[in-house]
């Protein structure tokens, strides 16, 4: 590899990084995997770098678009807990004891042998 080239690195990557903060930002999450394979084939030439100041840069970038990933995954995780109590409800009744957790009803027979 050429000098030059071991230099272009830490651009290409923060191109990369870049691409994959607006495809989060914007919900494209189709683009991820291709942009994680060209991130793969990156680091490998960023290996090569001397250049600290933009190395530091790279890894600003990442952190910035490891919060944003992870505030992605809370956000999939919320929306399949609310897709299953979407369905728990129209099963029936949904309720809840003192703690605010959900309590599971009691069949229907057991209700009416009390009365």
């Amino acid at each position: 590899m050429s000098t030059a080239a071991a230099q272009g690195a830490p651009g290409a990557m923060v191109v990369l990084l870049d691409r994959v903060h607006a495809a989060l930002t914007q919900a494209e999450y189709v683009d991820l995997g291709p942009l994680s394979v060209a991130i793969e084939i990156e680091l490998a030439r960023l290996e090569q770098s001397s250049d600290h100041a933009a190395l530091l840069h790279v890894q600003a970038l990442a952190r910035r678009n490891e919060a944003c990933l992870q505030a992605a995954q809370r956000g999939f995780r919320a929306a399949r807990r609310r897709v299953e109590e979407i369905k728990a409800a129209r099963s029936g009744l949904v309720t809840y004891d003192v703690k605010g957790r959900r309590a599971e009803p009691h069949p229907p027979g057991e209700l009416a042998k009390r009365l």
